[in-house]
């Protein structure tokens, strides 16, 4: 057996040296010599921007003046870099062995179309060349940026625009807010089902009692209780669930707010907005940043005030009902209660929900946590409404 384990390990070695030397060699790229272009990804998706480097490999140093020296060509055709690009124009100077990119933010313009783009750029150091194709977003990326990304990234650029000192901050609580308000009917709806979820409880306990063992039959007559009651007992996941693409567009306005490239996204009356101007902290934070002692101080106050919202709406619920996953026996011992049991549920609403939103938050930027954050407090406040309206409709 041994040796025939050698045999197959050494007819597998000598297949592999085979297999290695028939196979073609990559071809080593050439050591650079003089001055060279370079492109970091020759193949983009339109608005991005090409990443444009230049290397000097010469034994002194070289300069070029960007408009000057360097041409662009869209399609074969020279693109004009006077006039509104003129801001690019400048003298750069490379030392030998240096390499330095070209901040071409400027021409952010240029690259919203598609198509092939070639740079050639001429010194003391020689001519060469680069060049990169811009290619048409696919399908479902123009889908979600029409009806989702560029409404919201247009309204955060009016409220920068119209808010004192172009503060991002101001903006976000003020999209906080409207969609708050937005969201106040349903929301409200919600939380009082919540809270009615809860008052029902011992009348759940007895169908399951009553019906134990038969899940059918559990099923059907909580089904009734819940129709009878006005009740939704999966009410609760809709607000998460309209959030989270609100989450992942803010999460894409707001990480890329100053990035000129956006202007590809804005609408014409606004087609003068300028990224540069945006102020993106907030009490020494980056609103724009993810992570770092902001994001978990953020992510902290978020996961407490969430933990108090929801422990609001089960703060008055019969002692019984109490969250707990444990269910006392006749003989004494403590047994699991079925994860689906309404005090389980709750126990994880309490504990499980607060954590998975806080380790959320840190991973978003910090504003996106500013806006949950916020919103948490409407929410507080809104939950102390529900209580009072289901409360006071019960006495009545």
């Amino acid at each position: 057996m041994k040796d025939r384990l050698l045999n197959f390990l050494l007819a597998f070695s000598v297949f592999l040296l085979i297999f290695n030397f028939l196979l073609p060699k990559p071809e080593k790229p050439a050591a650079q010599t003089g001055v060279s272009l370079s492109v970091a990804s020759r193949t983009l998706t339109v608005p991005n921007v090409p990443v444009i480097s230049v290397s000097n490999a010469t034994a002194s140093g070289v300069s070029f003046d960007t408009c000057a020296d360097l041409e662009i060509l869209k399609d074969y055709r020279k693109i004009n870099l006077d006039g509104e690009f003129s801001a690019f124009c400048r003298t750069e100077v490379l030392n030998p062995g240096e390499k330095k990119a070209l901040d071409v933010s400027v021409l952010a313009p240029i690259f919203s179309n598609p198509g092939q783009y070639a740079f050639k750029l001429k010194s003391s150091g020689g001519e060469t060349v680069a060049d990169a194709v811009l290619e048409e977003r696919g399908f479902f990326r123009n889908l979600f940026s029409e009806l989702f990304y560029r409404p919201v990234f247009n309204l955060f650029v009016y409220l920068i625009e119209i808010l004192p000192g172009h503060s991002l901050w101001l903006a976000i609580i003020a999209i906080t807010v409207l969609i708050r308000f937005a969201l106040l009917v349903p929301q409200h709806h919600v939380l009082v089902s919540s809270r009615k979820m809860q008052a029902i409880q011992p009348k759940v306990k007895e169908v399951q009692k009553k019906y134990e063992g038969d899940q059918a039959k559990i099923g059907m007559e909580l089904l009734e209780l819940y129709k009878r009651e006005g009740v939704n007992p999966l009410g609760s996941c809709l607000p998460l669930l309209i959030q989270m693409p609100i989450l992942i567009v803010l999460y894409w306005v707001i990480i890329g707010i100053a990035d000129p490239t956006n202007r590809f996204f804005l609408y014409a009356p606004l087609a003068s907005f300028e990224p540069s101007l945006v102020q993106t902290q907030f009490l020494g934070m980056e609103l724009n940043a993810i992570g770092g002692i902001p994001g978990f101080l953020l992510a902290l106050a978020v996961m407490a005030f969430t933990w108090l919202q929801i422990k609001l709406s089960l703060s008055r619920t019969p002692e019984s009902q109490a969250p707990q996953v444990f269910e006392k026996k006749e003989d004494g011992s403590l047994v699991a209660e079925s994860p689906l049991d309404p005090r389980a549920m709750n126990a994880f609403m309490l504990w499980g929900m607060p954590t998975i939103i806080g380790v959320s938050t840190y991973f978003f930027p910090a504003g996106v946590g500013v806006y949950w954050l916020i919103g948490t407090l409407f929410m507080l406040v809104q939950q102390a409404v529900a209580n009072h309206f289901v409360d006071t409709k019960k006495r009545s």
